[in-house]
């Protein structure tokens, strides 16, 4: 669950972002003597896409293992996830003192009666519908 969609804007546009220096680094903004650490698309050998995609995982494995690291403590001591009570009651009800979207529960309920079509019980309830 990534509410914020933080992976997609930190993890996927970064990983593009450092894909595209590969892609599209003019020569003008290389640092070498050679010149042709240019993006491929300018002219370069590759070398630059090849170390752009070197240095993303190697990024992608730190990330990884320090988030394991993290993580694993953190359900080791019990403080990885919130109890059953609280999460039946909803965080923003714990931690707020209120849903964060309190009609939800309204709107569902009468969206519900609107599409359910009525049961038809017994001959009474037939002649009267």
């Amino acid at each position: 669950d990534d509410p914020l969609d933080a992976f997609a804007v930190h993890g996927a546009c970064g990983l593009w972002g450092c894909l595209a220096v590969g892609f599209f680094c003019t020569c003008d903004y290389s640092y070498t003597e050679s010149g042709t650490a240019c993006g491929v698309f300018y002219g370069g050998d590759g070398l630059l896409l090849a170390t752009q995609i070197v240095g993303t995982i190697f990024i992608t494995l730190w990330v990884g293992a320090l988030s394991a690291i993290l993580f694993s403590g953190l359900m080791a001591g019990g403080l990885l996830r919130i109890s059953k009570e609280v999460e039946d009651a909803g965080l923003d009800n714990s931690k707020h003192g209120g849903a964060a979207y309190p009609d939800i529960a309204t709107a569902i309920e009468e969206a519900t009666e609107r599409i359910t079509p009525k049961r038809i019980t017994s001959a009474t309830d037939a002649a009267g519908a």
